[in-house]
């Protein structure tokens, strides 16, 4: 790609920063309660066949634990965006160019990015893990 179309690039996918962090504080957010779902889950279904165990316990405690600090940091996110000037852009199409997880990219990166996700999920796309 040429310099110009790297500039053109970098110029459709600049966005306002706090649209940024909102965006990444709502993935943080679900994930803390995905975390502390799952984890609830799994110990109600294991609790006496593991309880006596301390590393079961220890596990389930870190596994708590990972959800608060996931909230937490969703919270401080939330916190900074709401705080930003609407003149604080960054350019989110190099960055989401790392994550490997194709719903993450579009739950979080360039905005111009949900529109292509949006169309392969009407089309019948999903994940199987």
């Amino acid at each position: 790609m040429s310099v110009e179309g790297d500039i053109a690039l970098a110029e459709e996918f600049h966005e306002p920063l706090a649209d940024v962090l909102s965006r990444v504080e709502g993935a943080l957010a679900e994930m803390a309660r995905l975390v502390d779902h799952n984890q609830s889950l799994i110990a109600r279904l294991t609790w006496t066949a593991g309880a006596a165990d301390p590393s079961y316990v220890a596990a389930m405690q870190e596994a708590d634990l990972v959800s608060q600090k996931l909230d937490g940091i969703a919270g401080f996110l939330r916190a900074i965006a709401k705080t930003l000037p609407a003149d604080f852009r960054v350019e989110t199409h190099r960055a989401t160019g790392d994550l490997l997880l194709a719903e993450l990219m579009h739950k979080i990166g360039a905005r111009g990015r949900e529109k292509a996700h949006d169309a392969g999920q009407a089309a019948g796309d999903f994940d199987l893990f």
